[in-house]
């Protein structure tokens, strides 16, 4: 086997195409490089040069050598690419996520990985699917299965929207409600929601929304106040406060169903991950 520095300074000399250039460009002397060459010679066992009183060059022997090193270079180049990618990101997760209740059940399961997670919550699912594509992401949680034949999607979860109001709201008095209902009123939301933001957004455009970007303090308020809000069956239903009422929302757009969505080369890398998060949701 010719060391990795010989196969070097063999591509050196055919590059520059003279020792004495070859030497200066790999800071040795040209006695030394010619050595080197003499040296591969005896370990092929056949000439590899052409040489004369005043200039030494390669022949057939030596330039089939020169395509072979050209392409063991390129391959080990390759190699120390891939591990060093394989390294970068065996131990990573790269989420995002168009909602935030199977962000946060992916977050809680992965803990048991040892994985260093970021995280991103968007809204803009195309952009995500194409950010997926392009490795800004490893792992995706999507409302749509992408039509893409390089990805792969498993699904998750079932989400559904509802609407919490004060007993002595006037939408108390209904068993269920349609978007069309919550026209014109004044609804406390969370900011950090994804894409259920945007939805709401589009279906009631004359609600007047009470914006809040701090999760205990809408918390607090959506507990103790006089304003609607949104909730999901992700949270515990039966846990409402007694001055409080749970309707649901009849439309076919209040209930998401989310999926894993992922590069298909990468299905085992993500597989019992995948599989831990659906069992335990399963379980909830």
């Amino acid at each position: 086997m010719i060391d990795g520095y010989l196969l070097e300074q063999l591509l050196s000399f055919y590059r520059t195409g003279t020792l004495s250039a070859a030497a200066e460009e790999l800071h040795i002397s040209q006695p030394a490089l010619s050595q080197s060459m003499k040296k591969i010679e005896s370990m092929i066992g056949v000439p590899l040069f052409n040489r004369s009183q005043n200039k030494t060059s390669f022949n057939e022997n030596g330039l089939l050598l020169i395509d072979y090193a050209q392409k063991i270079t390129e391959l080990q180049e390759e190699m120390l690419e891939a591990v060093r990618h394989q390294a970068k990101h065996s131990s990573k997760l790269h989420l995002a996520s168009i909602a935030p209740a199977p962000r946060d059940a992916v977050l809680e399961q992965a803990a048991a990985f040892q994985l260093e997670i970021t995280s991103e919550l968007l809204t803009d699912e195309k952009q995500m699917i194409t950010d997926l594509l392009n490795d800004k992401y490893d792992l995706a949680i999507a409302s749509h299965i992408p039509v893409n034949n390089l990805l792969a999607a498993v699904p998750f979860f079932d989400e559904t929207l509802y609407i919490q109001v004060p007993i002595e709201h006037p939408l108390a008095k209904y068993d269920a409600v349609t978007f069309a209902d919550l026209a014109g009123q004044n609804i406390l939301i969370l900011m950090d929601i994804g894409f259920w933001m945007d939805l709401v957004k589009t279906e009631i455009p004359s609600a007047n929304f009470l914006y809040m970007d701090d999760n205990q303090a809408f918390t607090e308020i959506a507990s103790e106040g006089e304003f609607p809000h949104f909730i999901t069956d992700i949270t515990d239903l039966s846990r409402a406060a007694e001055h409080k009422k749970i309707i649901p929302i009849h439309e076919d757009k209040a209930k998401a169903t989310f999926y894993f969505v992922f590069k298909k080369e990468n299905r085992l890398k993500w597989d019992k991950l995948i599989e831990r998060c659906r069992l335990a949701s399963n379980q909830n």
